[in-house]
């Protein structure tokens, strides 16, 4: 008997074949509608965003429009964000911008949250023969677009951005009949006063240039509390890039805030500037890069025993000399550069030290006119720039002994060269050591 039950629970070969066909079409059958299940629930992730999409799509749809206040206006030229808004934060070619308005094309028009360089506006207060036209984008000028260049396969991501020098009178904006277009320029008058100016997401405690006269045709700056003021054009102040995005660019993913801004895809169209290295126990973050050559500055002052340090730039000398026992140039080459477990790796390279002045001139192709040769510099007045130092010495020279200087809130200013500043240093290195690391803060780029 117990023989004849144990016989019952056999499977015969066809059976056992057929349950195992029967169990691989089930899985088969739950494997394709979970597969549809999580791609149609990462569609909607993806869409509701703002991954994949259409940039200026994305922020129409992330923001309510509203007709006074702060918040997300539309006039006859498309959206535009007014006041104090912490949603427009745009992620782009490895630093922030604010979205200031998007164009009734789909373009999108965008500032840098911070400043990226301070130097003198220039002796022509005309802006297409100002310093800031032709260092912002390339022009027919030698030496043009530092900024320009800092923008990977520009023309791949960005159009023109049109602008005009509008007249501020009486806190109202005369419009100029005669407009120009550029891939880089800065804020104008206009923007800043549409967006409600002082109180407004512009206004960030930086001094900087503004795109524009006052009736007697002077240039204007916005100071630190947000005010527009006339500007004497050969004071060194802040500036500010803004480009347009082209129409259907796409959002990679983020919220529009600081912590999670819109990050554009650029696929393989990327970049060092911006970057972060650790070299050692520093950290150096990339301002320029040259073929197979990074130029790197340091992310904070030189310290000495965790105190930081500050030094003279020279006691009788003017210029970045490297025979000037008692200046700052020997001292970064030699004290400084032997203090470095890794100053194998850095590589000699020309530093520009040009003096700009009322005899020199202030054009800043002034710079290029001399020049040292060593492994530890100094940021020029026209490097690309925007980290938050205060109170360094920059490499080039005042008339007299006078150095410049420069302050975290975009200000240029001269100081005696005897005086002790905090020290940033720059090197360069060669793009073949790096061999690890994503080249952000938490994941720097590391040496192989």
């Amino acid at each position: 008997m117990a023989k004849k039950n144990k016989r019952r629970h056999l499977y015969t070969r066809g059976e056992f074949l057929f349950n195992i066909f029967s169990l691989l079409i089930v899985m088969g059958i739950g494997i394709y509608f979970g597969y549809r299940s999580l791609y149609y629930y990462s569609k909607q992730n993806i869409a509701h965003e703002g991954n994949n999409q259409n940039l200026s799509e994305v922020i129409i749809n992330s923001n309510k429009l509203v007709s006074t206040g702060d918040g997300f206006h539309q006039d006859k030229e498309g959206h535009y964000f007014k006041g104090h808004v912490n949603n427009n934060y745009v992620r782009f070619a490895n630093r922030l911008y604010r979205v200031i308005r998007i164009n009734n094309d789909g373009s999108i028009k965008l500032i840098t949250d911070n400043t990226v360089g301070s130097f003198m506006w220039g002796e022509d207060t005309t802006y297409l023969k100002s310093n800031l036209n032709n260092w912002l984008d390339k022009t027919d000028q030698e030496n043009s677009g530092i900024y320009y260049n800092t923008i990977p396969n520009i023309d791949k991501f960005l159009v023109k951005t049109k602008y005009s020098e509008d007249i501020l009178k009486d806190d109202k904006v005369l419009k100029s009949k005669k407009t120009y277009d550029s891939y880089v320029t800065t804020l104008g008058i206009n923007d800043y006063v549409i967006a409600n100016g002082k109180n407004s997401y512009l206004n960030t405690g930086k001094i900087f240039y503004i795109l524009g006269l006052n009736s007697d045709k002077s240039t204007l700056y916005v100071e630190d509390d947000g005010t527009v003021s006339e500007s004497d054009n050969l004071s060194g102040y802040g500036v500010r890039a803004v480009i347009t995005l082209k129409k259907n660019i796409i959002s990679a993913y983020g919220d529009g805030t600081v912590d999670n801004p819109y990050t554009i895809d650029q696929g393989k169209n990327t970049n060092y500037i911006n970057s972060i290295v650790k070299l050692g126990n520093d950290t150096w973050k990339v301002y320029k890069e040259d073929n197979e050559l990074l130029r790197l500055v340091k992310t904070d002052y030189i310290k000495v025993d965790n105190k930081e340090f500050k030094y003279r730039f020279s006691k009788k000398e003017k210029s970045f000399d490297l025979e000037d026992w008692n200046g700052l140039a020997v001292y970064l080459n030699n004290s400084y550069l032997n203090s470095l477990s890794y100053k194998d790796s850095i590589i000699n390279n020309d530093y520009y030290i040009g003096e700009l002045s009322i005899e020199a001139g202030y054009s800043y192709n002034n710079i290029y006119k001399d020049k040292v040769n060593c492994k530890v510099g100094l940021l020029n007045m026209f490097d690309y720039d925007d980290n938050n130092f205060d109170d360094i010495y920059l490499i080039n020279t005042y008339q007299g002994d006078l150095q410049y200087i420069k302050f975290k809130n975009g200000l240029i200013a001269e100081e005696e060269i005897t005086e002790e500043k905090h020290i940033i240093p720059v090197i360069t290195i060669n793009k073949n050591i790096i061999k690890d690391g994503k080249g952000t803060v938490d994941n720097p780029y590391i040496m192989g």
